[in-house]
């Protein structure tokens, strides 16, 4: 019998080797996602497990089965009189105070960063007030804001860029001065002056670590909102915590801790998104190491 002609036999699609690398880059891009929820649904199973064989005291931590229904028929106010806290307010306010905050805190630092990392005089007088300032928790301003703004949302906004001015500005002269020199000589050399080493050089240079610290400053500024809400700001998602603790609803309590985790996880991916989309040279660069 004659060999059979493997011309003739139609390959499937799917064996075909093009599509394996297509699968497997489909498949690297999914893992994180599948990962995240993956470790989700355990944490639930094993909490769920946990209150109903009351290893987990249920009326302390209610599971899954109670809260996930409650947030989604929509948690009630805490409070009583002008102290209520509503679910949707509390979001609002906590959100806004959050990105006020920060955008104040990064408009200061990034200049003055600059300004400590160029002009010498300046430094040798700003910059011990500012590493003075950098290691105070943010919490520990609350007092402060209070008896200079009063309880409300100027104080919470206060509090957030006390957590990021500091911290921001000292990342921003530093990530200056480690700009390579070898880069700016070169760049002089081919012709660049002023703006331009500034715009071409500096800035590319520096773009990178600079996003890097503002998503941390991200997660000090969400923490010292809502140390300063459960601290004396009545208003906000850590003012819904402390009011739900006193009045025993736990449910609101897990509530108010679920939903700071969430946010802060999404505001979170948000902004490294934008990170990648604006950084689009070292994207690339990375997709040429991989390749």
């Amino acid at each position: 019998m004659p060999p059979a002609d493997s011309s003739s036999t139609s390959v499937p699609a799917w064996a075909s080797p093009a599509i394996a690398p297509f699968a497997r880059g489909r498949l690297r891009r999914l893992m994180p996602g599948l990962s995240f929820v993956l470790a989700w649904i355990i944490l639930a199973l094993g909490w769920e497990i946990g209150a109903a064989t009351e290893v987990l005291n249920p009326r302390i931590l209610p599971p899954p089965s109670v809260v996930i229904p409650y947030i989604l028929q929509g948690p009630g106010a805490a409070g009583i009189g002008p102290q209520q806290v509503t679910y949707g307010e509390a979001i609002v306010k906590t959100l806004a105070r959050v990105l006020i905050g920060l955008i104040l805190g990064l408009i200061a630092a990034i200049p003055l960063g600059t300004v400590l990392a160029v002009v010498n005089p300046v430094r040798q007088l700003i910059l011990p007030m500012i590493q003075t300032i950098a290691p105070i928790a943010p919490v520990a301003w609350v007092p402060v804001a209070i008896a200079l703004l009063g309880i409300g949302d100027q104080s919470a906004i206060f509090v957030v860029f006390m957590g990021v001015f500091a911290v921001m500005t000292l990342a921003t002269a530093a990530a200056i001065e480690n700009v390579p020199q070898e880069l700016i000589k070169t760049a002089r050399s081919l012709g660049a002056r002023g703006h331009q080493l500034w715009l071409w050089v500096v800035l590319p240079a520096t773009a990178p670590s600079l996003l890097t610290i503002v998503r941390v400053n991200f997660f000090a500024a969400w923490m010292a909102v809502l140390a300063g809400e459960m601290a004396g700001i009545n208003s906000g998602l850590g003012a819904l915590i402390i009011l739900g603790q006193q009045q025993f609803n736990m449910r609101l309590v897990m509530t108010g801790i679920i939903t700071i985790g969430v946010l802060g996880f999404a505001i979170d991916r948000l902004i490294l998104l934008i990170q990648r989309r604006l950084l689009w040279w070292e994207a690339r660069s990375k997709g040429r190491t991989n390749g």
